[in-house]
């Protein structure tokens, strides 16, 4: 994708594909606007239950990535609310997004702020769209990943 809002001329770079496909496998769901095989975005989400972690890919050097309060989403692409908020190129967006704590634990981000228009995708980009649920075992990865650390954290000896 580029900034005239058309598919990108050139592939993402190894690494961004490499995140993608990780994001993928951690239980997100992808949103193809305009299709899969020319998207001119990209928009990710994954359930909690009481958040939703997305991001959003506009071109390899413009991705948002948030993680916003479930009660607070109308809509997945006009997210009004945050906690958390990422933006930047792919790689480092992802990334952190990857990295973020599971909503439970107590080093993760609990503080609303309105959410930059950034977040938002206008309707006129979301059509057509494509999505890509998660496999069943995927939906499951991010829980346990995180979880696991949770339950690390939770469990810690008091010196």
């Amino acid at each position: 994708m580029n900034a005239n809002h058309q598919p990108a001329t050139t592939p993402f770079a190894t690494e961004v594909d490499a995140l993608l496909t990780a994001v993928a496998r951690d239980g997100f769901t992808l949103r193809y606007c305009n299709g899969p095989r020319q998207p001119t975005l990209i928009v990710g989400t994954y359930h909690w239950g009481t958040f939703v972690d997305l991001f959003v890919i506009r071109d390899i050097d413009d991705v948002i990535s948030a993680r916003v309060p479930a009660t607070e989403v109308r809509d997945i692409f006009e997210a009004e609310v945050m906690v958390w908020l990422y933006a930047g190129d792919a790689e480092k967006s992802l990334r952190a997004l990857l990295d973020l704590p599971h909503p439970d634990h107590p080093e993760a981000p609990t503080s609303r702020a309105p959410a930059p228009a950034a977040l938002h995708v206008p309707a006129a980009r979301q059509s057509p769209v494509t999505i890509r649920p998660p496999s069943e075992l995927a939906a499951r990865a991010r829980q346990i990943r995180l979880g696991a650390s949770l339950l690390a954290n939770t469990t810690k000896i008091p010196k």
